[in-house]
């Protein structure tokens, strides 16, 4: 199965260069697109690899994520995508347990364990949302918020999302249980570097509220 790395940057140029180092050394084919970012992340991206996206301005996760998606799958002619965070705190290695299991099924969620080194106040934000998502759709994925995740190119057309910024984890999501698309989940393992990073209650709350309007849009 063909698959590209799609790696959505936002001013990551402290870490994007750790992380597409070790990718070159895999041999793993990526993509990275860069959100409009201020710093040198684009640049770095360049000393790295020849496939950069830009947008000229900051859109949102969601839609560096939907740039990499119709790049690879209408360009580049991919059979499916793994979303990897720019910020190092995925172990690279690992992306060969979603190419594997992208090969039986058509989403892969990677599922971060909930031990001592996750801050409580996202092992608690976590919960919420899934217990939504259950609530709402019928189905309880772990950990909805993380980044490290795969869909083959059939599950991109049927989740292909609205969301702009970081409710596009929530909103794949509901979309792949609304659609009852064949999901599984891996565990990955996690690094917090930065642990004032992720969505606050707030953001959590304002996306809670947008399922509420996918429960009856979707």
């Amino acid at each position: 199965m063909k698959t590209w790395v799609i790696i959505p940057a936002y001013n990551e140029a402290k870490s994007l260069g750790f992380v597409l180092k070790h990718l070159n050394q895999l041999q793993i084919q990526y993509l990275v697109v860069d959100d409009g970012s201020k710093d040198a992340t684009a640049t770095i991206a360049k000393e790295h690899t020849t496939h950069v996206l830009h947008h000229k301005i900051n859109l949102g996760k969601g839609a560096a994520l939907k740039t990499g998606c119709e790049y690879v799958f209408n360009q580049l002619k991919a059979e499916g995508v793994i979303f990897f965070d720019a910020d190092n705190q995925h172990d690279v290695a690992e992306i060969a347990l979603f190419i594997e299991a992208l090969r039986k099924h058509d989403v892969v969620f990677g599922i971060r364990s909930f031990d001592a080194k996750m801050p409580l106040i996202r092992i608690m934000l976590n919960r919420m949302a899934s217990v939504f998502l259950l609530l709402l759709f019928g189905s309880y994925i772990p950990d909805i918020p993380s980044g490290f995740k795969a869909l083959s190119k059939k599950a991109y057309k049927k989740v292909c999302w609205n969301s702009t910024d970081y409710a596009v984890e929530m909103e794949i999501a509901a979309r792949v249980a609304k659609t009852k698309l064949n999901y599984t989940t891996v565990p990955i393992t996690t690094i917090y570097h930065q642990l004032d990073r992720g969505l606050t209650l707030i953001d959590t709350l304002k996306v809670l509220v947008q399922a509420l309007s996918w429960r009856i849009s979707l």
